[in-house]
């Protein structure tokens, strides 16, 4: 038997519930991996070019790795010149910041003339950037103003809210509230790390891998029971036994973001079929499937 990878995301059909999380996938990459996803999206895109950070940028930690990369991308016309090298037969999801509740509904209003793109990711919680005016995962306040002015410029197109994990429950809420069909959980962690030779700070940027899996799960186990609308599972998915636990606890899709440098995202869902094969289920009945333990004190 054959398992069924197909999955919907807002009327959307994918071939598997495999997506690259933004930032993770190159265009120079995207044929040796394009079999695994169901979904392309590229690196998120603000209204003009940035440079990002100075270096160092990347630090290994202990099951994971600090990156403090700063956005950088060639601004939104340049993607979108860019844009045809993402094309490879899947949806296109386009992932997008900005500084002010201006610019990203400007952003949304460019792409809602764009017939490429699938479907657009706010990207309200990146802790790599200090934004100007506005911390877009300090609460649902401020979560509401961005997600109903892009939805306002969006009429047409299904919009995703990329959350923190901090205050993850209000800002679902929120984002749901005021027009978001899908939701993203969770971003990078705040993070630090030290040089103890130099005695001084070595990068101060977001954790990511399966140091933040836990958290990413419960995140997802606790706004898919809260919500209506689609959950997407991001956070340290590193195999097929991950997507399979994000799945149960109830994302409809999820995404792969760093361990797609050290493993082969076709491995993944190798053992994601894997296991759905044995399960005797389709990756689509796997969402929210899970079966709560009651503990006894």
């Amino acid at each position: 038997m054959v398992a069924d990878l197909r999955v919907e995301l807002c009327g959307i059909p994918l071939r598997t519930p495999l997506i690259p999380a933004a930032g993770t996938l190159s265009r120079e990459t995207l044929g040796e991996a394009a079999d695994a996803y169901g979904a392309v999206l590229p690196k998120t895109v603000t209204p003009g070019p940035r440079r990002g950070n100075p270096p160092p940028r990347v630090a290994e930690v202990a099951s994971g790795m600090v990156n403090s990369i700063g956005l950088q991308n060639p601004g939104l016309e340049g993607f979108l010149r860019e844009l045809g090298g993402y094309e490879v037969g899947l949806p296109v999801f386009v992932s997008v910041a900005g500084d002010t509740v201006e610019e990203f509904s400007g952003l949304c209003a460019r792409l809602a003339s764009e017939p490429r793109v699938s479907a657009v990711e706010l990207n309200l919680s990146c802790p790599n950037v200090e934004h100007g005016g506005l911390t877009f995962c300090a609460g649902p306040e401020s979560v509401e103003r961005v997600v109903a002015a892009c939805r306002a410029a969006l009429p047409g197109t299904p919009l995703f809210a990329k959350l923190a994990s901090e205050g993850v429950r209000e800002n679902s809420l929120a984002a749901e509230g005021t027009g978001a069909d899908a939701l993203t959980l969770v971003n990078t962690i705040p993070a630090l790390t030290v040089d103890p030779h130099r005695r001084e700070v070595f990068l101060k940027g977001g954790l990511s891998g399966p140091a933040i899996k836990p958290v990413a799960l419960r995140s997802v186990y606790e706004v898919a029971r809260l919500v209506e609308v689609p959950v997407i599972g991001c956070g340290g998915i590193a195999s097929g036994t991950d997507v399979a636990e994000f799945m149960l606890a109830g994302a409809a899709a999820v995404q792969v973001g760093s361990s797609s440098f050290v493993r082969e995202p076709g491995d993944i869902l190798s053992e994601l079929s894997g296991y759905l094969q044995g399960a005797g289920l389709s990756a689509a009945a796997l969402t929210g499937s899970l079966r709560d333990r009651e503990r006894v004190v």
